[in-house]
């Protein structure tokens, strides 16, 4: 079965929550990465962001099955949120581990 690198883009705030829904799902690892984004829409962004010009961001990681997909992305679809979530899926071509 195919594996898919599955990330969601979050404001900071949403980041925690998110991350524990995906684990209590039962999946692998979840990773929370800090971003900070030097993009032309601010559309999401708070005021403080749009005054830096820079949005203060989580990415939310995971290794899932591919058959898995939606669910999870529904499952970060139903909690609540302060702000949209953006979400993409990459194949994973290979993965291990270097001790």
């Amino acid at each position: 079965m195919a594996e898919l690198l599955l990330t969601f883009h979050c404001a900071a705030s949403d980041a925690a929550p998110i991350a524990e829904a995906l684990h209590a799902a039962g999946e692998g690892p979840v990773h929370v990465r800090a971003e900070a984004v030097l993009g032309r829409d601010f559309s999401d962004a708070t005021t403080a962001e749009r005054v830096t010009g820079r949005l203060d961001r989580r990415a939310v990681e995971l290794i899932v099955a591919e058959s898995r997909l939606a669910m999870l992305v529904a499952v970060v679809e139903t909690l609540r949120r302060g702000g949209p979530v953006r979400w993409y899926a990459t194949p994973v071509i290979a993965r291990g581990r270097l001790a």
